[in-house]
């Protein structure tokens, strides 16, 4: 075997559109029409840059029903280029492209192949020299639901890298995505790297000499629930070393939640605040990413939701004049930033803030010593939270489906509960310190 470089990508969505919410300004239109194709591009010419052997697609390259005929002809343009290159692309077809949905509406270049969905099929790859360097092992999605097992399947061939492609949650029960576990792709010791599709977050969930169970996450997130930078991997697998995986930023447009503690304006009024959001809006801008493909610039634009954390007499403001303070910060926010280059868009203002407490006064209170285990035992016990779960309502759902979450459902990740009981605390400290004063 000999040293092989590729690009690892999935979950393009062509086709899709990117979300904001409520109102936004015209100069974003053009980015929210063209940042997923933008992303692609950019993943091609990074291929072509880098020189790389191939281009593996672990799935949802278009996004359902969306397919279109500017999105088929666009994706066979890029495509033509790396074959201009003769950089082969390797795909699979995902739950939100199975092969039941609609056929390429134009035929695409001869250096695309997609693999079937009867079962595992191999495809081989060779260099310009006619010799084999890769074997590339896939099955795609016939239907938006599938519970085979079909990693079981996969084979390798000996004295060359087997490359396996799955689009799959990587949950073994789960009965919709492909249901595998690490330990079965771990134990099939024929596949070097299982590029897998499906979960748009980033991850290298497993490697060592030889091997790797990667997923390269979204090229470009479309709404605040896939935030941060989107990309892809860029692999180098090297005979008798770990593998070479680093991550390519591609986004042009990225969602990002910050938090804004207020503890640091105790006596401070809402221009106080506006300067301390605008001070940390100014570092965002200043340390904004890069891709580093010819010192090009690549984002464009920043979608942020700011969150307010901390103690401090602001709050009393904010509670008191809460839709107007919104309203007046929003519009000062959005108006200072949307002329800069990156641009900033502040969507919302999400107000956690409460009022300064002194704690010492209540640290030898028993109900507060009580609080404090509960909250300590929510979030170190899973029994407890699915418990909390049922007690929290009917909104909430603790097994979120990563492509069909219900936007009437509230996802209760680690994230939220971590912020839920936060806020839990926070209120029960108030209302026992305005009793202690009453009393």
């Amino acid at each position: 075997m000999r040293r092989i470089c590729f690009l690892h990508t999935a979950d393009l969505h062509l086709g899709s559109s990117l979300s904001i919410g409520g109102e936004y300004s015209a100069a974003l239109s053009p980015l929210l029409d063209n940042a997923i194709y933008d992303a692609f591009s950019r993943l091609c010419a990074e291929a072509i840059d880098k020189q790389v052997d191939f281009v593996l697609i672990s799935g949802d390259l278009y996004d359902g029903g969306s397919r279109s005929v500017k999105a088929n002809i666009f994706f066979n343009q890029e495509c033509e280029k790396l074959a201009s290159h003769n950089i082969p692309v390797y795909i699979i077809a995902g739950n939100h492209d199975p092969l039941s949905f609609h056929r390429e509406l134009i035929a695409p270049p001869e250096n695309v192949h997609l693999f079937g969905g009867e079962g595992p099929a191999s495809m081989e790859v060779y260099d310009q020299n006619g010799e084999i360097i890769a074997n590339i092992i896939g099955c795609s999605y016939n239907n938006r639901a599938e519970s085979r097992k079909v990693h079981l399947d996969y084979r390798g061939k000996a004295g060359i890298w087997n490359i396996g492609l799955l689009h799959t949650q990587l949950e073994a029960e789960n009965n919709y995505y492909l249901p595998a576990s690490i330990k079965e792709l771990q134990e099939n010791e024929e596949i070097h790297y299982w590029a897998l599709g499906h979960l748009h977050q980033h991850n290298v969930l497993w490697q060592e000499k030889n091997r790797a169970i990667v997923y390269p996450g979204i090229p470009q997130g479309r709404d605040m629930g896939e935030e941060g930078p989107g990309g892809a991997v860029l692999v180098d697998l090297v005979p008798d070393s770990e593998p070479e995986i680093k991550y390519i930023n591609l986004s042009s447009l990225i969602y990002q939640r910050i938090e804004i503690p207020v503890d640091s304006i105790q006596k401070g009024n809402l221009i106080d605040l506006q300067r301390l959001i605008m001070e940390i809006g100014e570092e965002l801008l200043k340390n904004h990413f890069y891709l580093p493909l010819n010192n090009e610039q690549i984002v464009e634009a920043y979608i942020v939701d700011w969150v307010l954390t901390g103690r401090s007499e602001v709050s009393s403001i904010l509670k008191r004049e809460k839709e107007e303070a919104f309203e007046y910060l929003l519009n000062s926010l959005q108006e200072t930033f949307i002329s800069r280059k990156p641009m900033l868009w502040s969507r919302k203002i999400i107000d956690r803030t409460g009022m300064p407490i002194d704690e010492s006064l209540i640290q030898n209170n028993s109900i507060y010593q009580d609080i404090e285990k509960i909250i300590f035992f929510l979030k170190e016990n899973p029994d407890f939270q699915e418990e909390l779960l049922e007690e929290l309502g009917l909104i909430w759902s603790g097994d979120a489906d990563h492509e069909e979450l219900d936007p009437t459902l509230f996802h209760l990740n680690n994230t939220t509960l971590e912020a839920v009981l936060r806020q839990a605390r926070q209120l029960i400290l108030e209302e026992l310190l305005t009793r202690r004063e009453l009393a």
